[in-house]
């Protein structure tokens, strides 16, 4: 019998797969090499390392402006946030957050979009006990007409860890 967890997670690999043969199509392919130059992968760090330092500062209009102004963060449990408007809420609504890290895991795409696929661990606040969760996430980095690259997309699934251990299934928390 197929659980809701295994539906989500069946979901996410298949947005991951569905991103990855759009982004390596013959029509993608042809404006662009699926090859990252090493240039393209520091600047994609960099955008992550700027993320965490806002995070760390509670600059959190720092993190908005790194999205397009038609984004959307898919984030855990399929609620859809789109608009600068909504992220800026999402963002603002952080205030736990102490610190962000971030892993790439692959980095490819073309001259026009980028996909990104990690992992994001997230420190925070929880009634009074310092916790970290790490989430798989797939970031979409869209390039501008200025040369900057924006996120288009930020989608991540349920935790995958939790302070260093494995999460069980989003139905063994439930009671």
């Amino acid at each position: 019998m197929k659980t809701a967890y295994s539906l989500m997670r069946r979901s996410f690999a298949a947005f991951v797969v569905l991103m990855g043969m759009m982004i390596n199509s013959p029509s993608a392919s042809a404006q662009g090499s699926a090859e990252i130059s090493a240039d393209v992968r520091t600047e994609v760090e960099k955008l992550n390392q700027e993320i965490e330092k806002a995070v760390q500062k509670k600059d959190f209009a720092t993190i908005i402006d790194l999205y397009s102004d038609d984004a959307t963060i898919m984030s855990p449990g399929g609620k859809k946030i789109q608009g600068r408007k909504a992220i800026a809420e999402y963002w603002y609504s952080m205030t736990e957050a102490k610190a962000i890290k971030s892993e790439i895991v692959e980095l490819g795409g073309n001259s026009k979009m980028l996909y990104q696929v990690g992992k994001w661990t997230v420190t925070k606040m929880e009634n009074g006990v310092e916790k970290s969760v790490t989430t798989d996430v797939v970031i979409l980095w869209k390039r501008g007409n200025d040369f900057t690259y924006k996120i288009q997309l930020n989608s991540s699934n349920n935790p995958v860890a939790s302070n260093g251990k494995t999460v069980e299934p989003f139905e063994a928390a439930q009671p």
